[in-house]
C-alpha cells in the first residue's frame, strides 16, 4: 500500500489535470483503508522516499478527519485503536528527523493528536516529551519544543496543566540556560512557551488562587533569576555573534510585560533591577540600530536576515521589534512611585530611548509609511509610537521633572542640529526632526502642564514659545530646501499640535502657510501631506472662526487629490475634507453639494474593497445628512440612482462586495435624519434593497438590507395611495423566517418585524397571528443567541402596548413541535427564550422595549404564566465554589465533565429578577434603591496593583446593605440612560425613535413604581417570591420600596 500512496502523491505533480485529478480521487480512497494513515505516517518518516514526496504527507489532514469523533471535520471511518497505538511512536520518532521540515510536519501532527488523545489514551506523552527535552540531540530537542508550542495553546483542563507546569518547566528551563548546546531560536521559544503555561495558570488563577500562587511563587523565582542574567550578558556581543538572539530578549521582554500586567506582586521587588537592564540593553544594542537603519551613508550595511523557523518564535525579529518590547514593558513600570529617583536622576536613559526611535529611513522609502506612523489612531505596533507612549507616561507620573529634562534635550538638540549643519552632514535634520515629533506626541500632556503652571502661578515646565521663536518659522520658510522634506513638515505638523497656545495672529498665519504649502507647485509631496494633517489638527484645535475664511479654499485643494492618493494618505485627505466641512457646513449649497458628493462616491467606488476607505467615507455621509434643506435634498437626489445601480450590480468575483458595501453607503444617509425622506431615496435605493434581497444569499448584504429596512420603516410615510412599502417588507418575511435560512443572515429580523408592528398599525391585524406563528416556530429551532434576542423582540414590545393579553391569548393558542422536547406552547416557546436572552439585548432602543415588556407582563395576574418554568439561578457545585464570577472561564474539557447547571423556576419569579437587576443598573432619578447616579460615595482607592481579584473574603452576595462591584459602574450611566449596556449607540441617535412615546418614559422611575404596586397589592403573589432572590435582589428591592 506504501507504494500505491507514493505513485499516487508523484501523480498529484502531473502537468495533466485529468491524472492530477485521478490521483486525488485515490488519495482520498486511501485515506478510508483502515491502515491509510499508518502508511502514510510510514512514508512520511521513510528515508527511502525523497523529501518532496515526504513533505506531501498531509497527516495534519487526515487526523482532523480520522481520528477523533470529536473533531469538527470528522469523516468515517474512524482510524481504528490498534493502528493509532502504531502511528503514534511513529509520528514521535519523527521529532528526531535530521530534516527540519519533517520535525515540523510531525510535530504538527502529534500536537493534534495529543488534542484528541492526551492523558487518557496517550498518558505517556508528556514523560517522552520531557525526556526528549532533556536528553535529547538539538534536532530532537528542536522537534519536542514544536510539539510543546503547539500543546500548550490548547485548552487544558487543571489536572491536565498541572503535570505541564511541574514537569515540563524544569527542562525548558535547562534548554534556556544551554546556549553551547541549543539555537536561540529554540531558546527563544522555551521563554515562549514558559509564557503561554503561566496564561494557562492565569485562566484558573480564580478557581485555584492558593495553588496558582504556591507554583508561580516556585518557578517564578528560578525563572526570573534566569531571565536577568540573560538580559545582564552583553546585548552587542551576543548579537554580533548571532542575529537570532533578538529572540530570545524578545521574548523575555513580553514576558516580562504579561508578568507585569497580570501577576504585577512578583516583579515589584525586580522592577528597579529590570529597569536597569532595560536601558542597559537599548544602550548596547544603539550603536547596530544607528548602523542598520538610520545610516544614510550608501556602504551601510543591510540588517541581518533570521535564519530561524518562520513563526516558530514570532513572524518578525528585529531590533525595531525588541525595543518595541522593551518600551512596552516600561510603559506602565515607570508610573511606580519606587523608581522616581532612577527615572528622574538618569538623563541618559531619556537620550538613549530618544535616538533608538528615530525612523525616518523608513519613512524616506515609503510615503504612506510615513502617514501610518503620524496616525494617531493607527494600532500599527510602531517603534516610534511606542517610544511616545513610554514618555508620556513618564511625563504624566513625574510632570515636572521630565518636562525640565525635555527642556534641557530640546535645547541640545537645536544646537547639535545646527553644528551639524554647518559641518556638511547630510543628516543634520534627523535630531531635530526627532524631538519635534517627541514634543509633538506628549503634546496632550504638555499643554495640560503649562496649564496647570499657570493655575499655580509657577514657571513654565516647558518653554513651547522658544521653538515658536527660533526654530518653527526658519523651517516653515524652507520652501526651496528639497534636502530636508520631512524636517518642514514636521515644523508643520508641530505648529497646529501647539496651536491653541499661539496668539490669534500667529495661528492665522501658520495656518495660511500650510494652506500655501498645499496649493504651491514647488513644494514636494511628503510636505504638502504634512500641510494636510496640519489642517487637520488646526481643525481640532482652533475656533471656527479662525478656520472659516479659508474653508473654501481648503476644500477645493483637497477634493483634486482624492483620485490622486490611495491607502493611509487617502484617508488623511477624508478625513481632513470631513474636519473641514464640520466647522463650516455652510460651504455647502444645492448647487455645490453633487461635485464634492460625486468625487466621493467616485473614491468610494475605486476603493470599496478598503474598510477603512469606505468606513471614512460612510462616516462623511452621516454628518451630511443632517445638513439643512434643501441642500439634503440635492445630495439624495444625486447620489440615490448611482447608489440604487451599485446595489443592483450583477454580482462576480469581483463585484460579490458591492451590494453589500453600497447599501452600507446608503444606511449612512439615513442615520441621524428627521421628517420624511426624499422620494428617490425611497423609489431608487430602496427598490434596489428590496430587489436584491429577494435572491441573494450574501449574509453581509441581507443584514444591511434588512437594517435599511428597518431605518426606512421608521422614517417613511405614506404616499398618495397609502402605500409605505410595509406590504413588500412583509412579503420578505417568509424567507428570512424560514427554517433553512441561516440564523447569521436573518440576525436583525426581529427588530424589522417590530417596527413593522410599530408604523402599520392596525393594518397589520389580519396578518398578525400568521406572521406571530412563524416567528414563534423558528424560535423553537434558532441556536444563535443573538438571533434569539432579535426574535424575541417582537413579542416584548406586544407585552408593552395595551395588546398584552390579546398576544398572550395568542401564544397559548397553539403549539409547535420541539424536536428535543415533544410539543410545546408558543408562550412557552417565547418566554423561556426572553427569559434567557434579556439580559444581554444590545442596543437601547432594544433594552427599552424589553425593559417595558418585561414590567407589563410581571403585572398580568394569569395563572398561564405561572405553569412556564424557565432557567433561573447557577447552582453552586464544588466545580464552580471557587468562581468569582459565574462567567468565568470552563476549559473544554471541564465543561464536557460538569455542565452549569441552574434551578428552576416559574417565569414571574424570573421577571421579578430581571426587573430588580435592570433597575439596579438604570440608575434613573427615582430608581435603584439607593444604587443610582448620585447615591455612591467617592471611594479613596489604593494603587492598583492587579491582584484584587485574589482577595478570597471578597464575596459581593455576602450582604445585602453593602455597597457591591456592580453599583460603582451603575453610577456612570446617564439618568436617561436604559441599563446594562446602555452606552451611546446608532438608535440613541435615531430622531424618530426619540420622538416616540416609548424614549419618553423615565425608564427607571416607572420599573420603580412598577414593583412599588405590584408589591403593594400583592400583585402576581410577589410576597411569596421572596423566598426565591437572592440577599442582593432582596437589597435592591428593599432599596425601592423605602424609597
Amino acid at each position: 500500500m506504501d507504494q500505491h500512496v507514493v505513485g499516487c502523491l508523484q501523480a498529484t505533480l502531473s502537468p495533466d489535470e485529468g491524472t492530477r485529478r485521478q490521483a486525488e480521487d485515490e488519495l482520498r480512497w486511501l485515506f478510508r483503508a483502515s491502515d491509510g494513515g499508518l502508511s502514510l505516517a510510514r512514508i512520511m518518516l521513510s528515508p527511502e522516499v525523497a523529501l518532496d514526496q515526504r513533505q506531501m504527507i498531509l497527516l495534519s489532514k487526515y487526523i482532523p478527519q480520522h481520528w477523533s469523533r470529536l473533531s469538527n471535520t470528522f469523516e468515517e471511518p474512524i482510524t481504528p485503536l490498534e493502528i493509532k497505538a502504531q502511528i503514534r511512536p511513529l509520528v514521535f520518532s519523527g521529532l528526531s528527523d535530521s530534516q527540519s521540515k519533517i520535525r515540523s510536519a510531525s510535530a504538527f501532527a502529534l500536537s493534534l493528536i495529543a488534542r484528541y488523545d492526551w492523558p487518557e489514551e496517550y498518558p505517556d506523552l508528556l514523560d517522552n516529551l520531557v525526556g526528549l527535552l532533556a536528553h535529547g540531540s538539538p534536532d530532537s530537542v528542536h522537534g519536542a519544543m514544536r510539539v510543546v508550542a503547539e500543546f500548550v495553546k490548547n485548552d487544558l483542563s487543571e489536572d491536565q496543566l498541572l503535570p505541564v507546569v511541574r514537569d515540563l518547566l524544569p527542562a525548558l528551563l535547562n534548554i534556556l540556560g544551554n546556549p553551547q548546546l541549543h539555537s536561540p531560536s529554540t531558546r527563544a521559544s522555551a521563554v515562549n512557551v514558559f509564557r503561554q503555561v503561566v496564561k494557562m495558570l492565569e485562566i484558573v488563577k480564580d478557581e485555584h488562587p492558593q495553588a496558582v500562587r504556591q507554583a508561580l511563587e516556585q518557578i517564578g523565582a528560578v525563572w526570573f533569576s534566569a531571565l536577568q542574567q540573560l538580559l545582564a550578558t552583553d546585548a552587542a556581543l551576543e548579537l554580533s555573534q548571532s542575529w537570532e538572539s533578538i529572540g530570545i530578549r524578545l521574548e523575555i521582554f513580553r514576558t516580562l510585560t504579561f508578568f507585569q500586567n497580570s501577576f504585577p506582586k512578583l516583579l515589584t521587588s525586580s522592577l528597579p533591577t529590570y529597569l536597569r537592564l532595560s536601558i542597559q540593553n537599548l544602550a548596547a544594542l544603539l550603536p547596530s540600530f544607528q548602523t542598520y537603519y538610520l545610516s544614510t551613508d550608501p556602504s551601510a550595511p543591510e540588517p541581518p536576515s533570521s535564519t530561524a523557523d518562520v513563526g516558530f518564535v514570532a513572524p518578525k525579529m528585529d531590533l525595531d521589534d525588541l525595543a518595541c518590547a522593551v518600551f512596552d514593558f516600561l510603559t506602565p513600570v515607570v508610573r511606580s512611585a519606587k523608581l522616581a529617583d532612577i527615572l528622574v536622576q538618569n538623563e541618559k536613559a531619556g537620550e538613549e530611548m530618544l535616538s533608538l526611535i528615530d525612523l525616518e529611513e523608513e519613512w524616506l522609502d515609503d510615503l504612506n509609511a510615513f502617514i501610518q506612523d503620524e496616525d494617531e489612531e493607527t494600532d500599527l505596533y510602531a517603534l516610534r509610537t511606542e517610544g511616545h507612549d513610554l514618555v508620556g507616561s513618564l511625563i504624566d507620573k513625574f510632570p515636572r521633572p521630565v518636562a525640565e529634562a525635555l527642556q534641557a534635550l530640546t535645547l541640545r538638540r537645536v544646537e547639535e542640529s545646527a553644528q551639524a549643519r554647518q559641518a556638511g552632514q547630510a543628516d543634520w535634520w534627523k535630531p531635530l526632526e526627532a524631538v519635534l515629533a517627541l514634543l509633538g506626541g506628549i503634546a496632550d500632556d504638555i499643554r495640560n502642564l503649562l496649564e496647570e503652571n499657570k493655575a499655580a502661578q509657577r514657571p513654565k515646565s516647558f518653554d513651547v514659545q522658544y521653538l515658536f521663536d527660533n526654530v518653527i518659522p526658519g523651517l516653515l520658510d524652507r520652501s526651496g530646501d528639497a534636502d530636508t522634506p520631512f524636517l518642514q513638515g514636521r515644523a508643520f505638523v508641530f505648529a497646529s499640535q501647539y496651536s491653541s497656545l499661539l496668539p490669534e495672529p500667529l495661528k492665522i498665519k501658520y495656518l495660511a502657510t500650510a494652506v500655501s504649502a498645499l496649493e504651491s507647485a514647488e513644494i514636494s509631496v511628503p510636505v504638502k501631506i504634512q500641510a494636510v494633517l496640519t489642517i487637520k489638527n488646526f481643525c481640532r484645535h482652533i475656533d471656527a472662526s479662525v478656520l472659516k475664511p479659508q474653508t473654501g479654499k481648503i476644500l477645493s485643494l483637497l477634493i483634486p487629490l482624492l483620485p490622486q492618493t490611495s491607502s493611509e494618505t487617502l484617508y488623511l485627505v477624508l478625513e481632513t475634507i470631513r474636519a473641514t466641512l464640520s466647522l463650516d457646513k455652510e460651504l455647502l449649497t444645492p448647487e455645490s453639494i453633487p461635485q464634492l458628493s460625486e468625487r466621493v462616491y467616485e473614491t468610494w467606488l475605486t476603493h470599496s474593497t478598503d474598510p477603512v476607505c469606505t468606513a471614512i467615507i460612510e462616516e462623511l455621509f452621516e454628518s451630511l445628512s443632517s445638513l439643512p434643506q434643501p441642500v439634503i435634498t440635492s445630495l439624495i437626489n444625486h447620489l440615490s440612482p448611482k447608489i440604487a445601480l451599485a446595489i443592483s450590480t450583477p454580482v462576480t468575483d469581483e463585484t460579490v462586495h458591492l451590494p453589500s458595501e453600497a447599501i452600507q453607503l446608503a444606511n449612512s444617509l439615513l442615520l441621524g435624519r428627521s421628517g420624511p425622506l426624499e422620494a428617490s431615496l425611497i423609489g431608487d435605493v430602496t427598490t434596489a434593497v428590496l430587489g436584491v434581497l429577494v435572491g441573494t444569499d450574501d449574509m453581509d448584504t441581507i443584514q444591511h438590507g434588512m437594517i435599511h429596512l428597518t431605518h426606512i420603516l421608521t422614517h417613511c410615510r405614506r404616499d398618495a395611495e397609502g402605500n409605505n412599502g410595509i406590504v413588500a417588507i412583509f412579503h420578505l418575511l417568509a424567507r428570512f423566517l424560514a427554517p433553512n435560512f441561516s440564523e447569521s443572515g436573518g440576525i436583525f429580523v426581529g427588530e424589522l418585524i417590530m417596527h413593522l408592528f410599530r408604523k402599520a398599525g392596525p393594518t397589520m391585524g389580519p396578518v398578525l397571528p400568521d406572521l406571530l406563528r412563524a416567528v414563534v416556530q423558528r424560535l423553537a429551532t434558532a441556536e444563535m443567541p443573538s438571533f434569539i434576542q432579535s426574535l424575541v423582540l417582537p413579542f416584548a414590545y406586544l407585552f408593552g402596548t395595551e395588546h398584552t393579553v390579546s398576544t398572550v391569548d395568542l401564544l397559548s393558542s397553539f403549539e409547535v413541535d420541539v424536536s428535543s422536547a415533544g410539543r410545546k406552547s408558543g408562550l412557552e416557546i417565547v418566554l423561556l427564550a426572553w427569559g434567557e436572552t434579556s439580559d444581554t439585548i444590545t442596543g437601547s432602543w432594544n433594552i427599552r422595549v424589553s425593559d417595558l415588556g418585561m414590567a407589563k407582563l410581571f403585572t398580568l395576574a394569569d395563572e398561564r404564566l405561572n405553569r412556564v418554568i424557565v432557567r433561573g439561578d447557577l447552582i453552586i457545585s464544588e466545580t464552580n465554589r471557587n468562581s468569582k464570577s459565574i462567567s468565568a472561564i470552563m476549559t473544554r474539557s471541564r465543561t464536557k465533565i460538569s455542565p452549569n447547571q441552574y434551578t428552576q423556576i416559574p417565569f414571574p419569579l424570573k421577571a421579578l429578577k430581571l426587573l430588580l437587576k435592570d433597575v439596579q443598573n438604570v440608575g434613573s432619578k427615582g430608581g435603584g434603591g439607593g444604587k443610582g447616579k448620585g447615591k455612591g460615595k467617592d471611594v479613596e482607592l489604593d494603587e492598583d496593583d492587579g491582584d484584587d481579584e485574589w482577595d478570597d473574603d471578597d464575596d459581593p452576595l455576602g450582604d445585602t446593605n453593602a455597597v457591591g462591584e456592580f453599583d460603582y459602574l451603575s453610577s456612570w450611566i446617564d439618568e436617561a440612560g436604559v441599563g446594562a449596556g446602555a452606552e451611546s449607540d446608532a438608535q440613541d441617535d435615531d430622531a424618530d425613535l426619540k420622538s416616540d412615546p416609548i424614549a419618553q418614559i423615565d425608564l427607571g422611575q416607572h420599573l420603580s413604581d412598577t414593583l412599588r404596586a405590584c408589591y403593594t397589592s400583592n400583585i402576581n403573589g410577589i410576597h411569596g417570591m421572596i423566598e426565591g432572590l437572592t440577599d442582593l435582589e432582596k437589597g435592591i428591592l428593599k432599596g425601592v420600596l423605602t424609597l
